[in-house]
């Protein structure tokens, strides 16, 4: 009797882990002390970054692999203009839109910020995707040669500051 209670128990629990969603992104923010710029690649569900775009935009907007409005370009500059920043030197940096690349069930966000010296904190503000998703968690690495630093951003605490040797 308890063996078929613990089976259902841990049935039951499976089935609930299963249909729960999660909603994470993954950014990495490189400098290149070559090029004094830094790089950016946000990387986020496509599918979670269409619900966003269409509830904040337009509700026609289409943002799949197979298929992209015209206009999509022009809306995630929009959306990533306002819902991430970086700050160097304590100013607010120009982050330039480069474009975008799907990756299976991901799509791969390409920003730069131009003319950035070597810096000793960086502060980021990652509000993506939060606006729709309350229980959306952006995790950010930072990378400058030789170090890495990392931080869990959410939409109650979007902001951070890294600092560096």
């Amino acid at each position: 009797m308890i063996r078929l209670l613990f089976i259902a128990l841990f049935s039951a629990s499976i089935a609930l882990i299963s249909v729960h969603e999660y909603y994470v992104s993954l950014t990495e923010i490189t400098y290149n002390p070559e090029k004094d710029q830094v790089e950016i690649i946000s990387r986020v569900f496509h599918d979670d970054f269409e619900k966003v775009l269409k509830t904040r935009y337009d509700h026609e907007l289409v943002f799949r692999p197979s298929e992209q409005s015209d206009n999509i370009d022009a809306f995630i500059k929009l959306y990533f203009d306002k819902k991430f920043n970086i700050s160097i030197h304590n100013s607010s940096s120009n982050i330039e839109y480069l474009g975008y690349k799907f990756d299976q069930d991901r799509v791969n966000i390409f920003l730069k910020i131009e003319n950035v010296k070597d810096f000793d904190a960086i502060s980021i503000e990652n509000l993506v995707l939060t606006d729709v998703f309350e229980e959306q968690k952006n995790i950010v690495h930072c990378f400058k040669p030789n170090q890495k630093k990392s931080v869990l951003l959410t939409r109650f605490d979007p902001e951070a500051m890294l600092k560096f040797n």
